[in-house]
């Protein structure tokens, strides 16, 4: 088999992209606070199993309609007014959740940050896109997924520290870094126009990828181009419609980790400070993980890093599984962390290349919602599981499901690799929608 052509030498990520990073690695100090949202409803409002299972799932099914809108905007308002919108929002649903006297009260809250928490995503990685050229993206949302692990590590050490005062000062402390990430983005983002690109430029012709309807194809401005156009263009292009269903096995998994690690601590009698520097160490292992995607793209494609992120991942779960001590469980957080990495930087990456320029946001959206299904679905996999055959048995069969989707992926690589180089871009004719 002929070795691809190799990929152009990565360029300086540019500097707007730092900042951006910057603002949500400030948002991200406080990113633990939901991943505590279980143990807060047992703890100090005695909340049974089926309660904390319906206030993750509102949660999660909320998120749902915050991603679709989050993508809408982002194509048709701006980069900017959305993020600002969403970390807004986002800092208010957590003031109600810290300030709730009762399991309704929390309840209300959860489905009002639901409802805010995914509007920043599509912006985020639509922008990372946008200012990025293609064959460096992934190193650009494997920088932002380091980026935010670092900060994910001084994150675990706040939720270590301010869970000793209260679990509800947690949520305090994600709504102040809700707010002063977006007093970043209102200061150090000026004029980031969604499509048009940054100060009202319009971005380059639309590439008319494979799927793409013929209003998106040729658009210079995507804020002249119906919605309805860019959403039916991006659900009728089947490389994304492949990208979701792969993403919705690793984006459920993920979530059974992010709800039930705090879960599985409290399960095996541990106190809520050692969650903090378990995640910590966890977060820490991304970085090393960035280091590996891009060693690993200078010797294989996107399948093959994806493969690896995926066997990977799922040794992580096995240890999580088993484990009954904190070293145990940090442990297996690390190795999964760094496997996800892999998976969930390709993946995007792959989405912010198919998409036609002008609708990136409704591209990275409609990959998003497998996170709203995964938060929905997630809840009831650890109670279902959890209860039937013991608490390490939803990280058991998360590991499972991870090694099903490799197993397909692996089964699909030949027929991959003749259609994709190894910078993952599809050949010419194909970018030109050709059937042939």
């Amino acid at each position: 088999m002929d070795r691809a052509a190799p990929t152009p030498r990565a360029a300086p990520l540019p500097a707007r992209l730092w900042v951006l990073i910057a603002a949500r690695c400030v948002n991200r100090l406080g990113g633990f606070s939901m991943a505590f949202l279980g143990v807060l409803l047992a703890r100090e409002l005695g909340a049974g199993p089926g309660e904390i299972a319906l206030a993750l799932t509102c949660f999660g099914v909320a998120t749902i309609p915050s991603r679709i809108l989050g993508g809408h905007l982002a194509d048709g308002w701006g980069h900017r007014p959305t993020m600002l919108l969403g970390l807004v929002g986002c800092a208010a649903a957590q003031l109600v959740i810290a300030a709730a006297p009762t399991t309704s009260g929390v309840l209300a809250g959860a489905v009002l940050l639901g409802l805010a928490y995914e509007i920043v995503e599509p912006p985020t990685q639509a922008l990372v896109s946008d200012l990025v050229p293609e064959h460096d993206r992934a190193v650009a949302y494997s920088a932002l997924g380091a980026s935010l692990a670092v900060a994910g590590v001084l994150a675990g050490l706040v939720a270590a520290a301010v869970s000793g005062f209260g679990l509800r000062w947690l949520f305090v402390v994600d709504a102040a870094t809700c707010l002063a990430c977006a007093a970043l983005v209102a200061a150090c983002l000026p004029g980031v126009a969604g499509a048009a690109g940054e100060g009202g430029r319009p971005l380059a012709r639309a590439t008319g990828g494979v799927g793409a309807v013929p209003e998106i194809r040729g658009a210079t401005d995507v804020r002249s181009t119906p919605a309805r156009a860019r959403w039916v263009g991006a659900l009728m292009d089947r490389r994304l419609r492949s990208l979701v269903a792969f993403g919705t096995v690793v984006a459920t998994v993920t979530m059974v980790v992010v709800f039930g690690v705090p879960l599985l601590v409290e399960q095996r009698g541990l106190a809520p400070a050692t969650t903090g520097w378990i995640l910590a160490a966890g977060a820490a292992a991304s970085v090393p993980g960035a280091w590996l995607a891009a060693a690993l793209r200078r010797r294989t494609d996107d399948c093959g890093v994806l493969l690896v992120g995926e066997v990977t991942a799922a040794a992580g779960l096995g240890l999580i599984a088993v484990a009954v001590h904190p070293a145990g469980l940090a442990a297996g957080l690390v190795v999964f962390d760094v496997g996800s990495l892999l998976v969930i930087a390709t993946t995007m990456a792959r989405a912010g290349t198919l998409a036609p320029d002008g609708a990136r946001g409704t591209y990275l959206a409609v990959l998003g919602l497998t996170w709203g299904l995964a938060t929905s679905v997630a809840p009831a996999v650890l109670a279902t599981l959890g209860t039937a055959y013991g608490p390490g048995a939803p990280f058991g069969a998360a590991g499972i499901a991870l090694l099903g989707s490799a197993v397909v992926r692996a089964g699909q690589w030949p027929r991959l690799r003749r259609r994709t180089s190894l910078g993952g871009r599809p050949p010419a004719y194909e970018r030109e929608g050709s059937t042939t």
